[in-house]
């Protein structure tokens, strides 16, 4: 998708009609908007095409640590050179910025509600001299819901990189190793392989630590019959990764086995239940109720929705919960993560990245999973 469709996209939201332009300030929105990273903090107006004093174009202002680098990226880029009007901020000058955006004559502007303090908005409203400033996230959040190519390809080398964090510590790992230790082997891999970085702090849970959903990272040795569970993922040119993988290290315990492949079943059940117009929240009953029908006793401790967007964020909307109102629509990047914690035996989560596609979805996330 071009910078002109996510443009038209954004415009066609209803409450862009009450505004003249919209400011976007948030890195991952920028990001969005132009393709690649802009590291200092950045303004880019988006007016409404109708807008005093304006045209359609949207505007940068950059200062000149960025300008050359963000310059080049644009200009080599039809699409991106055609919409973009640079702004150059004159070394030194503070007033350059303000004063350009007054002589625009915007009375009313749409701003990033879910990312900036009303302190930020008050200061705006003295800096630029403008009257009404309205929450507009949802017109960019509900463009980034579905993913272009682009985005796809980025996503899809993001999950190729966590599956080779993962290969290293299932590969790795032996008895005595620590958690931390072999996250640190597969968060090298994962760089020597063109990872960008991770994509959240890498869980390693081992034992007891499993029943844990969000375990920190320790110095616990790995024992023989431990429950490994390992969540990973990776960042590829801003965009993220997320899988989720658990196994037993060496002799198998039957229960902890039963447990593992409940959450195993659990998933499959919920992808094939997976289809383009389905209420997220529809997805997240089917898994609840396949617990309580499966393993009652165990059914309270699925203690986290089933799944999440996934994209310049770690965790974005569509939400897969009990109370979301998002629709599964084509071309969006969620996880499916069912998961038990039992206290006292320990826990077991199965996530996949999956891309939505009409005629069948795709598991982004190779990794074998384990059952017994």
């Amino acid at each position: 998708m071009t910078l002109s469709r996510k443009l038209k996209q954004i415009r066609n939201h209803e409450g862009f009609k009450e505004i003249d332009a919209m400011f976007i300030i948030n890195p991952k929105n920028i990001m969005y908007l132009l393709g690649f990273k802009i590291e200092s903090e950045t303004l880019i107006l988006i007016p409404n095409e109708d807008a005093l004093k304006c045209n359609g174009d949207i505007k940068i202002f950059l200062n000149a640590l960025e300008l050359d680098e963000a310059k080049k990226n644009i200009n080599k880029n039809k699409d991106l050179s055609k919409n973009i009007e640079i702004f150059e901020i004159p070394l030194g000058d503070s007033r350059f910025v303000s004063e350009t955006i007054k002589n625009f004559g915007y009375n009313n502007v749409g701003f990033e509600d879910d990312y900036l303090t009303m302190n930020k908005i008050k200061e705006w409203e003295q800096k630029y001299e403008i009257s009404n400033f309205i929450g507009l996230s949802e017109a960019i959040l509900e463009a980034r819901l579905i993913k272009t190519e682009e985005e796809i390809e980025r996503i899809k080398k993001a999950a190729n990189l966590g599956d080779i964090g993962f290969k290293t510590i299932y590969n790795s790992i032996e008895e005595g190793m620590s958690e931390r230790d072999l996250a640190a082997e597969a968060e090298y891999a994962m760089r020597k392989a063109g990872s960008d970085g991770t994509a959240f702090d890498t869980i390693i849970a081992t034992g007891i630590n499993s029943s844990f959903p969000h375990a920190t990272i320790s110095e616990k040795k790995i024992k023989e019959g431990d429950v490994v569970l390992v969540d990973i993922g990776a960042t590829f040119k801003g965009y993220h990764s997320d899988m989720s993988r658990t196994f037993i290290f060496g002799r198998v315990d039957e229960k902890k086995a039963d447990l593992i492949n409940i959450v195993n079943e659990s998933q499959k059940l919920a992808l094939d239940s997976i289809k383009i117009g389905i209420n997220c929240k529809e997805l997240d009953k089917i898994t609840r109720n396949y617990f309580i029908e499966k393993k009652e006793e165990w059914s309270s401790r699925f203690i986290h929705s089933l799944g999440h967007g996934v994209g310049l964020d770690i965790h974005e909307r569509p939400y897969i919960s009990s109370n979301s109102q998002d629709i599964i629509q084509e071309n969006m990047v969620i996880t499916i993560e069912p998961g038990l914690y039992i206290p006292g035996l320990g826990g077991a989560r199965t996530e996949d990245l999956i891309l939505i596609k009409k005629n069948g979805n795709i598991s982004l996330s190779k990794s074998q999973i384990y059952d017994y």
